[in-house]
Protein backbone atom coordinates (compact mmCIF):
# COMPACT_ATOMS: atom_id res chain seq x y z
CA UNK A 1 0.00 0.00 0.00
CA UNK A 2 3.01 2.27 -0.42
CA UNK A 3 1.40 3.71 -3.54
CA UNK A 4 -0.09 6.50 -1.41
CA UNK A 5 3.37 7.88 -0.68
CA UNK A 6 4.22 7.84 -4.39
CA UNK A 7 1.00 9.58 -5.40
CA UNK A 8 1.36 12.14 -2.60
CA UNK A 9 4.89 12.93 -3.78
CA UNK A 10 3.76 13.27 -7.40
CA UNK A 11 0.59 15.34 -6.93
CA UNK A 12 0.67 16.62 -3.32
CA UNK A 13 -1.83 19.44 -3.84
CA UNK A 14 -4.41 17.44 -5.79
CA UNK A 15 -7.69 16.82 -3.94
CA UNK A 16 -7.88 13.17 -2.93
CA UNK A 17 -11.17 13.03 -1.04
CA UNK A 18 -14.06 15.31 -0.20
CA UNK A 19 -17.09 14.95 2.05
CA UNK A 20 -19.26 18.04 2.05
CA UNK A 21 -17.01 20.91 3.14
CA UNK A 22 -14.24 18.57 4.32
CA UNK A 23 -11.42 17.95 1.83
CA UNK A 24 -7.99 16.38 1.89
CA UNK A 25 -5.19 16.80 -0.58
CA UNK A 26 -2.95 13.82 -1.22
CA UNK A 27 -0.25 15.37 0.94
CA UNK A 28 -2.71 15.84 3.79
CA UNK A 29 -4.20 12.37 3.40
CA UNK A 30 -0.77 10.74 3.48
CA UNK A 31 0.33 12.82 6.45
CA UNK A 32 -2.81 12.02 8.45
CA UNK A 33 -2.56 8.31 7.63
CA UNK A 34 1.11 8.24 8.69
CA UNK A 35 0.26 10.06 11.91
CA UNK A 36 -2.54 7.61 12.69
CA UNK A 37 -0.04 4.79 12.19
CA UNK A 38 2.18 6.67 14.62
CA UNK A 39 -0.67 6.80 17.15
CA UNK A 40 -1.00 3.01 16.94
CA UNK A 41 2.74 2.50 17.31
CA UNK A 42 2.82 4.84 20.31
CA UNK A 43 0.17 2.66 21.96
CA UNK A 44 2.47 -0.33 21.67
CA UNK A 45 1.01 -1.97 18.58
CA UNK A 46 3.40 -3.77 16.26
CA UNK A 47 3.07 -4.60 12.54
CA UNK A 48 0.64 -7.50 12.11
CA UNK A 49 -1.45 -6.56 15.14
CA UNK A 50 -5.18 -6.36 14.49
CA UNK A 51 -7.01 -3.02 14.73
CA UNK A 52 -10.82 -3.12 14.63
CA UNK A 53 -12.34 -0.14 12.81
CA UNK A 54 -16.04 0.76 12.92
CA UNK A 55 -17.03 3.99 11.18
CA UNK A 56 -19.87 5.92 9.73
CA UNK A 57 -19.12 7.84 6.53
CA UNK A 58 -16.33 10.31 7.21
CA UNK A 59 -12.92 11.20 5.84
CA UNK A 60 -11.27 10.14 9.10
CA UNK A 61 -12.40 6.58 8.44
CA UNK A 62 -10.38 6.46 5.25
CA UNK A 63 -7.37 7.94 7.04
CA UNK A 64 -7.54 5.20 9.69
CA UNK A 65 -7.70 2.39 7.13
CA UNK A 66 -4.80 3.92 5.21
CA UNK A 67 -2.86 4.39 8.45
CA UNK A 68 -3.27 0.71 9.31
CA UNK A 69 -2.04 -0.32 5.87
CA UNK A 70 0.88 2.11 5.90
CA UNK A 71 1.97 0.83 9.31
CA UNK A 72 1.73 -2.86 8.49
CA UNK A 73 -1.22 -3.46 10.82
CA UNK A 74 -4.27 -5.62 10.09
CA UNK A 75 -7.49 -3.61 9.75
CA UNK A 76 -10.54 -5.50 10.99
CA UNK A 77 -13.66 -4.09 9.37
CA UNK A 78 -16.72 -3.81 11.63
CA UNK A 79 -20.00 -2.80 10.01
CA UNK A 80 -21.28 0.31 11.79
CA UNK A 81 -24.88 -0.80 11.21
CA UNK A 82 -24.48 -3.73 13.60
CA UNK A 83 -26.12 -3.68 17.03
CA UNK A 84 -23.95 -3.96 20.18
CA UNK A 85 -24.34 -7.77 20.56
CA UNK A 86 -23.32 -8.21 16.91
CA UNK A 87 -20.32 -5.93 17.34
CA UNK A 88 -19.32 -7.89 20.41
CA UNK A 89 -19.45 -11.15 18.43
CA UNK A 90 -17.08 -9.75 15.81
CA UNK A 91 -14.67 -8.42 18.42
CA UNK A 92 -14.74 -11.72 20.30
CA UNK A 93 -13.78 -13.53 17.12
CA UNK A 94 -11.16 -11.04 15.90
CA UNK A 95 -9.55 -10.30 19.28
CA UNK A 96 -8.08 -6.97 18.12
CA UNK A 97 -5.31 -5.19 19.98
CA UNK A 98 -7.29 -1.95 19.65
CA UNK A 99 -10.87 -1.00 18.76
CA UNK A 100 -11.26 2.36 17.00
CA UNK A 101 -14.72 3.76 16.28
CA UNK A 102 -16.68 6.89 15.51
CA UNK A 103 -20.03 5.59 16.69
CA UNK A 104 -19.67 3.78 20.00
CA UNK A 105 -17.54 3.32 23.09
CA UNK A 106 -14.17 1.99 22.02
CA UNK A 107 -10.50 2.00 22.99
CA UNK A 108 -10.12 5.04 20.75
CA UNK A 109 -13.15 7.11 19.73
CA UNK A 110 -12.67 9.23 16.62
CA UNK A 111 -14.55 12.46 17.21
CA UNK A 112 -13.81 16.17 17.06
CA UNK A 113 -10.61 15.56 19.03
CA UNK A 114 -9.13 13.35 16.32
CA UNK A 115 -7.31 16.25 14.66
CA UNK A 116 -5.60 17.12 17.94
CA UNK A 117 -4.60 13.49 18.41
CA UNK A 118 -2.95 13.47 14.99
CA UNK A 119 -1.25 16.82 15.55
CA UNK A 120 0.55 15.44 18.58
CA UNK A 121 1.53 12.18 16.85
CA UNK A 122 4.82 11.36 15.16
CA UNK A 123 4.28 10.13 11.59
CA UNK A 124 5.28 6.51 11.17
CA UNK A 125 7.32 5.78 8.04
CA UNK A 126 5.70 3.30 5.67
CA UNK A 127 6.50 -0.26 6.74
CA UNK A 128 7.64 -2.98 4.35
CA UNK A 129 5.10 -5.67 5.20
CA UNK A 130 5.49 -9.39 4.43
CA UNK A 131 3.19 -10.27 1.54
CA UNK A 132 1.23 -12.89 3.47
CA UNK A 133 0.38 -10.55 6.37
CA UNK A 134 -3.40 -10.08 6.71
CA UNK A 135 -4.18 -6.57 5.49
CA UNK A 136 -7.96 -6.32 5.89
CA UNK A 137 -10.33 -8.77 7.55
CA UNK A 138 -13.93 -8.26 6.45
CA UNK A 139 -16.63 -9.98 8.45
CA UNK A 140 -19.48 -11.89 6.91
CA UNK A 141 -22.03 -14.06 8.67
CA UNK A 142 -21.76 -17.81 8.36
CA UNK A 143 -24.62 -20.15 7.53
CA UNK A 144 -25.27 -20.45 11.25
CA UNK A 145 -25.39 -16.67 11.63
CA UNK A 146 -22.03 -16.49 13.41
CA UNK A 147 -19.52 -13.96 12.05
CA UNK A 148 -16.56 -15.15 9.99
CA UNK A 149 -13.53 -13.00 9.23
CA UNK A 150 -12.57 -13.08 5.54
CA UNK A 151 -8.81 -12.52 5.38
CA UNK A 152 -7.20 -10.65 2.50
CA UNK A 153 -3.42 -10.36 2.70
CA UNK A 154 -1.33 -7.34 1.75
CA UNK A 155 -0.28 -9.11 -1.45
CA UNK A 156 -3.86 -9.88 -2.40
CA UNK A 157 -5.04 -6.35 -1.65
CA UNK A 158 -2.35 -5.10 -4.01
CA UNK A 159 -3.62 -7.46 -6.72
CA UNK A 160 -7.21 -6.32 -6.16
CA UNK A 161 -6.33 -2.63 -6.28
CA UNK A 162 -4.38 -3.03 -9.51
CA UNK A 163 -7.09 -5.19 -11.06
CA UNK A 164 -10.14 -3.06 -10.37
CA UNK A 165 -9.46 -0.29 -12.90
CA UNK A 166 -9.37 -2.84 -15.72
CA UNK A 167 -13.00 -3.91 -15.74
CA UNK A 168 -14.31 -0.59 -14.37
CA UNK A 169 -12.59 1.25 -17.21
CA UNK A 170 -10.93 3.70 -14.80
CA UNK A 171 -8.32 6.13 -16.06
CA UNK A 172 -5.62 7.91 -14.03
CA UNK A 173 -7.15 10.80 -12.11
CA UNK A 174 -10.67 9.31 -12.22
CA UNK A 175 -13.23 11.32 -10.25
CA UNK A 176 -15.51 9.03 -8.25
CA UNK A 177 -19.00 9.81 -6.93
CA UNK A 178 -18.82 7.37 -4.02
CA UNK A 179 -22.34 6.30 -3.07
CA UNK A 180 -21.13 3.47 -0.87
CA UNK A 181 -20.52 3.61 2.87
CA UNK A 182 -18.03 2.13 5.29
CA UNK A 183 -20.67 -0.47 6.13
CA UNK A 184 -19.45 -2.36 3.04
CA UNK A 185 -15.85 -3.56 3.30
CA UNK A 186 -15.70 -4.22 -0.45
CA UNK A 187 -16.12 -0.51 -1.10
CA UNK A 188 -12.75 0.08 0.57
CA UNK A 189 -10.65 -2.26 -1.54
CA UNK A 190 -12.97 -2.19 -4.55
CA UNK A 191 -13.55 1.56 -5.08
CA UNK A 192 -11.69 3.80 -2.63
CA UNK A 193 -8.20 2.31 -2.81
CA UNK A 194 -8.21 1.85 -6.62
CA UNK A 195 -9.14 5.51 -7.13
CA UNK A 196 -6.39 6.64 -4.78
CA UNK A 197 -3.97 4.29 -6.54
CA UNK A 198 -4.79 6.16 -9.77
CA UNK A 199 -4.37 9.59 -8.18
CA UNK A 200 -8.13 10.14 -8.50
CA UNK A 201 -10.65 12.07 -6.44
CA UNK A 202 -13.28 10.44 -4.24
CA UNK A 203 -16.37 12.44 -3.30
CA UNK A 204 -18.67 10.93 -0.67
CA UNK A 205 -22.30 11.03 -1.87
CA UNK A 206 -23.97 8.25 0.11
CA UNK A 207 -27.56 8.97 1.13
CA UNK A 208 -28.21 11.69 -1.42
CA UNK A 209 -31.50 11.53 -3.34
CA UNK A 210 -31.07 10.97 -7.04
CA UNK A 211 -31.52 14.62 -8.02
CA UNK A 212 -28.86 15.87 -5.58
CA UNK A 213 -26.58 12.99 -6.52
CA UNK A 214 -26.73 13.90 -10.21
CA UNK A 215 -26.42 17.62 -9.41
CA UNK A 216 -23.19 16.91 -7.53
CA UNK A 217 -21.85 14.75 -10.35
CA UNK A 218 -22.53 17.50 -12.88
CA UNK A 219 -20.84 20.11 -10.67
CA UNK A 220 -17.81 17.91 -9.92
CA UNK A 221 -17.60 16.36 -13.41
CA UNK A 222 -17.70 12.87 -11.91
CA UNK A 223 -16.46 10.08 -14.12
CA UNK A 224 -17.48 7.00 -12.11
CA UNK A 225 -20.31 6.08 -9.77
CA UNK A 226 -22.01 3.09 -8.19
CA UNK A 227 -25.78 2.61 -8.47
CA UNK A 228 -27.39 0.69 -5.57
CA UNK A 229 -30.36 -1.44 -6.60
CA UNK A 230 -32.98 0.59 -4.66
CA UNK A 231 -31.91 3.82 -6.39
CA UNK A 232 -31.60 2.45 -9.93
CA UNK A 233 -35.04 3.57 -11.21
CA UNK A 234 -34.72 7.08 -9.70
CA UNK A 235 -31.14 7.42 -10.98
CA UNK A 236 -32.23 6.35 -14.47
CA UNK A 237 -35.05 8.89 -14.49
CA UNK A 238 -32.77 11.67 -13.26
CA UNK A 239 -30.06 10.98 -15.85
CA UNK A 240 -32.73 10.90 -18.54
CA UNK A 241 -33.81 14.33 -17.31
CA UNK A 242 -30.25 15.65 -17.01
CA UNK A 243 -28.22 14.04 -19.80
CA UNK A 244 -25.44 16.61 -19.37
CA UNK A 245 -24.04 14.38 -16.61
CA UNK A 246 -23.02 11.94 -19.33
CA UNK A 247 -20.52 14.46 -20.70
CA UNK A 248 -18.06 13.41 -17.97
CA UNK A 249 -19.47 10.11 -16.71
CA UNK A 250 -17.61 7.12 -18.17
CA UNK A 251 -18.44 4.30 -15.73
CA UNK A 252 -21.69 3.29 -13.98
CA UNK A 253 -21.32 0.23 -11.77
CA UNK A 254 -23.97 -2.05 -10.33
CA UNK A 255 -23.29 -5.12 -8.19
CA UNK A 256 -23.99 -6.77 -4.82
CA UNK A 257 -27.70 -7.54 -5.30
CA UNK A 258 -30.03 -8.57 -8.08
CA UNK A 259 -31.37 -5.93 -10.45
CA UNK A 260 -34.49 -6.88 -12.37
CA UNK A 261 -33.68 -7.32 -16.08
CA UNK A 262 -36.20 -4.68 -17.17
CA UNK A 263 -34.72 -2.15 -14.72
CA UNK A 264 -31.22 -2.92 -15.98
CA UNK A 265 -32.34 -2.60 -19.59
CA UNK A 266 -33.85 0.82 -18.88
CA UNK A 267 -30.68 1.98 -17.15
CA UNK A 268 -28.54 0.76 -20.05
CA UNK A 269 -30.84 2.55 -22.48
CA UNK A 270 -29.90 5.81 -20.72
CA UNK A 271 -26.21 5.37 -19.89
CA UNK A 272 -25.26 3.01 -22.73
CA UNK A 273 -22.01 1.08 -22.62
CA UNK A 274 -20.86 3.00 -19.55
CA UNK A 275 -22.78 0.41 -17.53
CA UNK A 276 -20.89 -2.42 -15.79
CA UNK A 277 -22.57 -5.33 -14.01
CA UNK A 278 -20.39 -7.56 -11.82
CA UNK A 279 -20.64 -10.58 -9.56
CA UNK A 280 -18.35 -11.36 -6.67
CA UNK A 281 -18.33 -11.72 -2.91
CA UNK A 282 -16.21 -10.81 0.07
CA UNK A 283 -14.25 -14.04 -0.35
CA UNK A 284 -13.32 -13.27 -3.98
CA UNK A 285 -11.98 -9.79 -3.26
CA UNK A 286 -12.39 -8.54 -6.81
CA UNK A 287 -15.39 -9.39 -8.99
CA UNK A 288 -15.43 -12.77 -10.68
CA UNK A 289 -17.55 -11.76 -13.66
CA UNK A 290 -18.21 -8.45 -15.36
CA UNK A 291 -19.88 -7.08 -18.45
CA UNK A 292 -17.91 -5.10 -21.02
CA UNK A 293 -19.04 -2.27 -23.33
CA UNK A 294 -19.67 -4.56 -26.30
CA UNK A 295 -22.21 -6.56 -24.31
CA UNK A 296 -24.86 -3.88 -24.69
CA UNK A 297 -24.93 -3.92 -28.48
CA UNK A 298 -27.17 -5.95 -30.79
CA UNK A 299 -24.44 -8.49 -31.53
CA UNK A 300 -24.15 -9.73 -27.94
CA UNK A 301 -24.22 -13.55 -27.92
CA UNK A 302 -25.66 -13.90 -24.40
CA UNK A 303 -28.96 -15.68 -23.91
CA UNK A 304 -30.17 -12.62 -21.99
CA UNK A 305 -27.41 -10.16 -21.10
CA UNK A 306 -29.75 -8.10 -18.90
CA UNK A 307 -30.27 -11.14 -16.67
CA UNK A 308 -26.59 -12.06 -16.57
CA UNK A 309 -23.59 -10.90 -14.57
CA UNK A 310 -21.30 -10.89 -17.58
CA UNK A 311 -18.43 -13.27 -18.28
CA UNK A 312 -15.47 -14.26 -16.08
CA UNK A 313 -12.86 -11.52 -15.78
CA UNK A 314 -9.31 -12.19 -16.94
CA UNK A 315 -8.12 -13.21 -13.46
CA UNK A 316 -10.93 -15.69 -12.80
CA UNK A 317 -12.57 -18.88 -14.01
CA UNK A 318 -16.05 -20.23 -13.28
CA UNK A 319 -17.33 -23.80 -13.26
CA UNK A 320 -20.85 -25.17 -12.81
CA UNK A 321 -21.00 -28.49 -11.01
CA UNK A 322 -23.66 -31.02 -10.11
CA UNK A 323 -24.27 -32.16 -6.50
CA UNK A 324 -21.76 -34.98 -7.15
CA UNK A 325 -19.11 -32.47 -8.27
CA UNK A 326 -19.23 -33.22 -12.00
CA UNK A 327 -18.87 -30.34 -14.44
CA UNK A 328 -22.11 -29.49 -16.21
CA UNK A 329 -22.40 -28.52 -19.89
CA UNK A 330 -23.42 -25.00 -20.98
CA UNK A 331 -26.93 -24.25 -19.77
CA UNK A 332 -26.79 -26.77 -16.93
CA UNK A 333 -27.79 -25.44 -13.50
CA UNK A 334 -25.66 -26.23 -10.47
CA UNK A 335 -23.33 -24.72 -7.88
CA UNK A 336 -20.92 -22.08 -9.16
CA UNK A 337 -17.26 -22.69 -8.36
CA UNK A 338 -14.68 -19.94 -8.75
CA UNK A 339 -10.92 -19.89 -9.24
CA UNK A 340 -9.36 -16.43 -9.09
CA UNK A 341 -6.03 -14.75 -8.42
CA UNK A 342 -7.79 -12.54 -5.86
CA UNK A 343 -9.36 -15.21 -3.64
CA UNK A 344 -9.15 -14.70 0.10
CA UNK A 345 -6.53 -16.47 2.22
CA UNK A 346 -9.16 -18.10 4.43
CA UNK A 347 -11.45 -17.40 7.36
CA UNK A 348 -9.77 -15.98 10.47
CA UNK A 349 -9.01 -18.83 12.89
CA UNK A 350 -11.45 -21.17 11.10
CA UNK A 351 -9.38 -23.74 9.19
CA UNK A 352 -12.17 -26.29 8.97
CA UNK A 353 -14.66 -23.83 7.48
CA UNK A 354 -11.96 -22.57 5.13
CA UNK A 355 -11.30 -26.12 3.95
CA UNK A 356 -15.01 -26.67 3.35
CA UNK A 357 -15.25 -23.86 0.80
CA UNK A 358 -11.70 -23.79 -0.64
CA UNK A 359 -10.97 -27.11 -2.31
CA UNK A 360 -8.20 -27.73 -4.82
CA UNK A 361 -7.96 -24.03 -5.60
CA UNK A 362 -11.71 -23.60 -6.21
CA UNK A 363 -14.08 -21.57 -4.04
CA UNK A 364 -17.44 -23.28 -3.56
CA UNK A 365 -19.62 -20.18 -3.60
CA UNK A 366 -22.94 -21.65 -2.49
CA UNK A 367 -24.54 -19.76 -5.38
CA UNK A 368 -26.59 -21.72 -7.89
CA UNK A 369 -26.55 -20.69 -11.52
CA UNK A 370 -25.64 -21.52 -15.06
CA UNK A 371 -23.27 -20.46 -17.83
CA UNK A 372 -24.66 -20.12 -21.34
CA UNK A 373 -22.91 -21.24 -24.52
CA UNK A 374 -21.30 -17.81 -24.94
CA UNK A 375 -19.83 -17.87 -21.43
CA UNK A 376 -22.23 -15.47 -19.67
CA UNK A 377 -22.97 -16.31 -16.04
CA UNK A 378 -26.46 -16.27 -14.49
CA UNK A 379 -27.15 -16.44 -10.75
CA UNK A 380 -30.46 -18.18 -10.16
CA UNK A 381 -30.53 -19.20 -6.48
CA UNK A 382 -28.41 -20.10 -3.46
CA UNK A 383 -27.65 -23.46 -1.96
CA UNK A 384 -28.02 -22.00 1.48
CA UNK A 385 -30.56 -19.63 2.92
CA UNK A 386 -28.60 -16.40 2.71
CA UNK A 387 -30.68 -13.42 1.59
CA UNK A 388 -29.14 -10.37 -0.12
CA UNK A 389 -31.24 -7.32 0.71
CA UNK A 390 -30.06 -3.96 -0.56
CA UNK A 391 -26.62 -5.48 -1.13
CA UNK A 392 -26.29 -6.64 2.50
CA UNK A 393 -26.00 -10.34 3.34
CA UNK A 394 -28.51 -11.62 5.90
CA UNK A 395 -28.64 -15.17 7.20
CA UNK A 396 -32.13 -16.19 8.35
CA UNK A 397 -30.70 -18.38 11.13
CA UNK A 398 -29.42 -15.27 12.87
CA UNK A 399 -32.83 -13.55 12.65
CA UNK A 400 -34.61 -16.72 13.72
CA UNK A 401 -32.50 -16.95 16.88
CA UNK A 402 -33.58 -13.44 17.84
CA UNK A 403 -37.26 -13.96 17.07
CA UNK A 404 -37.27 -17.20 19.03
CA UNK A 405 -36.86 -15.04 22.15
CA UNK A 406 -39.79 -12.75 21.27
CA UNK A 407 -42.80 -13.10 23.59
CA UNK A 408 -45.74 -14.64 21.76
CA UNK A 409 -43.63 -16.53 19.21
CA UNK A 410 -43.79 -20.31 19.49
CA UNK A 411 -41.93 -21.16 16.28
CA UNK A 412 -40.47 -19.09 13.46
CA UNK A 413 -38.82 -19.54 10.08
CA UNK A 414 -37.34 -16.64 8.11
CA UNK A 415 -36.87 -16.65 4.34
CA UNK A 416 -36.29 -14.25 1.46
CA UNK A 417 -38.70 -13.16 -1.25
CA UNK A 418 -38.18 -10.89 -4.28
CA UNK A 419 -38.41 -7.14 -3.70
CA UNK A 420 -38.52 -4.47 -6.41
CA UNK A 421 -36.73 -2.00 -4.16
CA UNK A 422 -34.20 -4.15 -2.29
CA UNK A 423 -33.66 -7.10 -4.60
CA UNK A 424 -34.84 -9.35 -1.77
CA UNK A 425 -36.54 -8.79 1.56
CA UNK A 426 -37.19 -11.01 4.55
CA UNK A 427 -40.47 -12.58 5.64
CA UNK A 428 -41.02 -14.33 8.97
CA UNK A 429 -43.38 -17.29 9.09
CA UNK A 430 -44.58 -17.36 12.70
CA UNK A 431 -46.50 -19.89 14.75
CA UNK A 432 -47.95 -17.77 17.57
CA UNK A 433 -48.01 -19.00 21.12
CA UNK A 434 -51.54 -19.86 22.37
CA UNK A 435 -53.56 -16.68 22.76
CA UNK A 436 -50.80 -14.44 21.33
CA UNK A 437 -51.03 -12.02 18.40
CA UNK A 438 -47.96 -11.39 16.25
CA UNK A 439 -47.78 -8.47 13.79
CA UNK A 440 -45.29 -7.36 11.17
CA UNK A 441 -44.68 -4.09 13.02
CA UNK A 442 -44.07 -5.95 16.25
CA UNK A 443 -41.58 -8.34 14.66
CA UNK A 444 -39.75 -5.49 12.87
CA UNK A 445 -39.52 -3.45 16.06
CA UNK A 446 -38.27 -6.39 18.11
CA UNK A 447 -35.55 -7.14 15.55
CA UNK A 448 -34.60 -3.49 15.12
CA UNK A 449 -33.67 -3.28 18.79
CA UNK A 450 -31.42 -6.33 18.56
CA UNK A 451 -30.14 -6.48 15.00
CA UNK A 452 -29.03 -4.12 12.25
CA UNK A 453 -32.11 -2.58 10.64
CA UNK A 454 -31.53 -4.25 7.28
CA UNK A 455 -31.92 -7.67 8.93
CA UNK A 456 -35.50 -7.14 10.09
CA UNK A 457 -38.36 -8.99 8.35
CA UNK A 458 -40.66 -6.62 6.50
CA UNK A 459 -43.68 -8.91 6.61
CA UNK A 460 -45.11 -11.71 8.71
CA UNK A 461 -47.06 -14.77 7.63
CA UNK A 462 -48.94 -16.36 10.52
CA UNK A 463 -49.20 -20.14 10.17
CA UNK A 464 -50.61 -22.94 12.34
CA UNK A 465 -47.44 -25.00 11.97
CA UNK A 466 -44.18 -24.98 10.02
CA UNK A 467 -43.97 -27.53 7.18
CA UNK A 468 -41.17 -30.03 7.80
CA UNK A 469 -39.57 -32.90 5.92
CA UNK A 470 -38.84 -36.39 7.25
CA UNK A 471 -35.71 -35.12 8.94
CA UNK A 472 -37.86 -32.48 10.69
CA UNK A 473 -36.12 -29.65 8.81
CA UNK A 474 -38.36 -26.72 7.89
CA UNK A 475 -39.31 -26.71 4.20
CA UNK A 476 -38.73 -23.05 3.41
CA UNK A 477 -39.53 -23.40 -0.32
CA UNK A 478 -43.04 -24.44 0.72
CA UNK A 479 -43.35 -21.37 2.94
CA UNK A 480 -42.01 -19.10 0.21
CA UNK A 481 -44.44 -20.49 -2.35
CA UNK A 482 -47.36 -20.11 0.08
CA UNK A 483 -46.40 -16.52 0.82
CA UNK A 484 -46.00 -15.55 -2.85
CA UNK A 485 -49.29 -17.17 -3.84
CA UNK A 486 -51.35 -15.36 -1.19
Amino acid sequence: MRFLARVAARVPDRTAVRHGSVTRTYAELFDHAARFAGVLAARGLRPGDRVALMFDNRVEALECYLGCLLGGFTAVHVNDRLRPPEVAAVLDDARPALFVSSTTDADLVVDKGFAGLLDSATPLPAVVTPADTPGIVGYTSGTTGTPKGVVHTYANLARIVRHMPVHYGLRPGSRCAFTGTFSFVAGIWGVLLPHLFLGGEVSFMAGLPADEWVDRMVAERSQFTYVPSPLAPAFTAEVRRRPEVLASLTGVLHSASALRPEVMADLVAVVGDRFVETWGMTETGAPVTATVPGDWGPDCAADDVHASTGRPVHLASVRVVSPSGDDLPPGGTGELLVSSETLFAGYHDRPQETAEVLRDGWLHTGDVGRVDAAGYVYITDRLKDMVVTGGMNVYPAEVERVLATMPGVAEVAVFGVPSERWGETLVAAVVPAPGATVTADGVAGYCRERLASYKKPTDVMVVDQLPRNAALKVRKPVLREAYLSR
